[in-house]
């Protein structure tokens, strides 16, 4: 991770291509289309993007309407960014941003330079920051392939198993708060109910210290260890802490579209997707929360 401001989140990548195939691929649809979006609406000339024209994005379950704020061709893109992410629980979060996109020839290669600016200053801009700068970590490598080797990994790059979970690098306010040093855990921000975390009985508010006892200090260092399990299938041990104690626990992680957000990207699929996810939440909180409760009493007797 490239260093910078706490409001924004720099990545670079060098790509053995020409900057004009680079920039077809990064800013038209259909280039957009063969490395990271499932499809891209525009207002505008798909071949001729230009300021004032506003893009629909589709990645599985996140929405990107955005619009065009700057447009040299082979220079410099910019959009101001509207992501709507779905939740769990079928509910649309919003989250804005403005990301540049910045091309330069040097001898045989494109050096591509993508900057998000405009993250909030608290622990949710946090939790996106360190979230977007992985996913365009992911995203940037498929481009490098789609254009170097004409294979599409985007499948392979977000289809890593999942928790259930939200986290994000213990901050100083979470340090206060749980005793764990600054970027030595990651601070569960949400368990989402009948997820593999929640079954295991972790918490909002506990830190996840290790997986199969290597440590995670931070969100980098939980991603990169959590994608090491993709096409694994045993358990997984969590190492955490709750109210000053370190416990263990054993997690079966999925690979649900509800937590990967693998999904087709358009319109009615996100509907179908959002109220899929809403009735699944319904039918949790009308009898899964019963039987866990109940679970719970039997266990006491």
């Amino acid at each position: 991770m490239i260093r910078c401001l706490k409001d924004r989140s720099i990545n670079i990548i060098y790509l053995e291509s020409s900057i004009e195939d680079v920039w077809r691929a990064v800013v038209l649809p259909e280039g957009s289309n063969s490395y990271l979006t499932n499809q891209v609406i525009t207002t505008g000339d798909p071949q001729q993007p230009k300021a004032g024209d506003q893009y629909t994005l589709y990645y599985g379950d996140i929405v990107n309407r955005a619009a065009v704020d700057y447009c040299e061709e082979n220079h410099l893109f910019r959009l101001k960014d509207r992501y709507e992410s779905m939740t769990p629980e079928g509910i649309m979060e919003l989250f804005e941003v403005t990301t540049s996109y910045y091309f330069e020839s040097e001898g045989e290669f494109t050096k591509l330079t993508l900057e998000v600016v405009g993250y909030k200053n608290d622990t949710y801009g946090q939790w996106f920051r360190e979230c977007l700068e992985m996913g365009w970590r992911r995203s940037l490598h498929n481009l490098k392939s789609v254009l170097e080797l004409g294979l599409d990994l985007r499948i392979e790059l977000f289809s890593f198993p999942r928790m259930g979970i939200i986290n994000c690098t213990v901050n100083s306010e979470q340090s206060v708060e749980t005793g764990i040093g600054i970027a030595e855990g990651n601070y569960l921000l949400t368990v989402f109910p009948g997820s593999p975390a929640d079954e295991a009985g972790l918490l909002r508010g506990d830190v996840i210290l290790a997986l199969d006892n290597e440590r995670v200090p931070d969100y980098r260092a939980f991603v990169r260890k959590i994608s090491t399990y993709y096409s694994k299938k045993d358990p997984v041990q969590i190492a955490y802490v709750r109210d000053g104690c370190e416990h263990n626990a054993m997690i079966d992680l999925t690979i649900d579209r509800m937590f990967t957000g693998l999904i087709e990207g358009n319109d009615q699929a996100h509907e179908e997707e959002r109220e899929r996810r809403q009735r699944i939440a319904s039918e949790r909180s009308a009898s899964g929360r019963m039987w866990k409760s109940q679970q719970s009493g039997e266990n006491e007797q």
